[in-house]
């Protein structure tokens, strides 16, 4: 069996948004699959170049008309092909795999500072007076097309098959693929043993930004200090919206500066031993496809505390869950748990057997295979249907 693996970008181990389909790539390879990796350099486009969703559709599309026949499966991002399913071979098995949900965007109240509000309040205010475009009704209406051309769906988390199927997609063509973590890397994160030193040192591994909850961090910190005067914590991987150690700090009052240990960037070998000296893990972000930092932790043994969003929600335990955006009840979780050592060490003890038993990447790739082999023998066998055209201004459809 052959698979295209597609990605907006270059792939990487160091990036979470590919990193994911690199280690599936691997699994499956063990499985006698042939991969290949599509990314902006096989396409022809120049890697100091931003990405461009109409030059990247076009460039994708013209590569998988002129390869098709290469690939028995293509596994694209949900949004990077807006054009009609008949362009491309019927016997070849197109999978649409959302990241971030574009229908979410809509429902979720994330929390800003004073100067991202007052920029979301004059574009809200352009939007109502017709001065600019409904850049969000545009790109949905562009999403829900994209869906529809896919033979079938793939998302990470259960929330994700719920929205779906209540916007009218049929649930049989959508599959849930969570992510993995690779046997060795598994064995790597084993610390052997858990040390309850003081101070406690909390965790996050992850970008830092609004829609990760980078509003709740100082009020979550706080809360902690007050029962824990001398814990400490870590930001790991924050870089991204955020691009410095000092715009990260700035979220904090100055006088817990000197707990705080943010560093920007890691290679993806070095975060076992990062996470070495932790105790718990916090992950209060509002929106994932999956939270693959949070299963990072957890494979490391340390129990995370999350909202009840998309994707952590799917394999963090119930009582580590608060609801989105309480930051009390968040906070007591941690603290309940930090204070209790026997508790600390069931949970730690229970956050890596979840990992161990159900997101080791082979094992998850054995029912890939059989998934996406099931519904292209269901493919092969249906007769070809004509699907109407979608005009988008800059995508060819032909």
């Amino acid at each position: 069996m052959r698979i295209a693996l597609c990605s907006k970008g270059n792939f990487s181990l160091e990036k979470g948004f590919t990193k994911n389909r690199i280690e599936l790539a691997e699994s499956l390879e063990k499985l006698g699959w042939e991969t290949t990796l599509v990314d902006k350099q096989l396409l022809g486009i120049p890697n100091s170049e931003r990405y461009n969703p109409e030059k990247h559709s076009n460039a994708l599309k013209d590569y998988l008309i002129k390869n098709i026949d290469h690939y028995d499966v293509v596994l694209y991002e949900y949004d990077t092909l807006p054009f009609r399913r008949g362009l491309f071979d019927k016997h070849t098995l197109m999978i649409a795999r959302p990241a971030i949900l574009a229908y979410h965007f809509d429902l979720i109240p994330f929390r800003y500072d004073l100067k991202s509000k007052i920029s979301n309040f004059i574009r809200s205010c352009k939007l109502c007076f017709g001065k600019e475009r409904n850049v969000l009704k545009e790109e949905l209406s562009k999403v829900d097309y994209c869906l529809r051309q896919a033979d079938i769906i793939q998302v990470q988390n259960k929330k994700d098959q719920a929205l779906l199927v209540s916007k009218g997609f049929a649930e049989k063509r959508i599959i849930i693929v969570p992510n993995g973590i690779p046997l060795g890397k598994i064995g790597a994160f084993n610390r052997n043993s858990f040390d309850l030193h003081t101070p406690f040192i909390v965790v996050y591994v992850g970008t830092f930004d609004f829609r990760k909850g980078a509003m709740d961090f100082p009020k979550i910190f706080k809360q902690l200090r007050k029962e824990f005067p001398d814990v400490k914590l870590k930001l790991l991987g924050t870089q991204g919206m955020f691009q410095t150690t000092e715009e990260v700090l700035n979220f904090f009052p100055k006088k817990y500066h000197a707990a705080i240990d943010v560093l920007p960037k890691f290679k993806a070998d070095e975060l076992p031993m990062l996470l070495k000296d932790c105790h718990i893990g916090i992950f209060p972000s509002y929106l994932e496809s999956f939270g693959f930092g949070a299963l990072e932790m957890m494979c490391a043994g340390l129990p995370v505390v999350a909202y009840d969003i998309p994707g952590p929600s799917d394999f963090v335990p119930k009582e580590m869950l608060a609801p989105r955006g309480d930051v009390r009840t968040f906070s007591n979780i941690a603290i309940s748990t930090l204070k209790d050592s026997h508790l600390l060490y069931k949970r730690s003890h229970e956050a890596r057997e979840i990992v161990l038993n159900k997101y080791c990447w082979d094992d998850i790739a054995r029912k890939v295979d059989a998934q996406y082999k099931f519904y292209l023998n269901q493919l092969q066998e249906k007769p070809e249907v004509r699907e109407p055209s979608f005009e988008l201004k800059g995508f060819q459809n032909n």
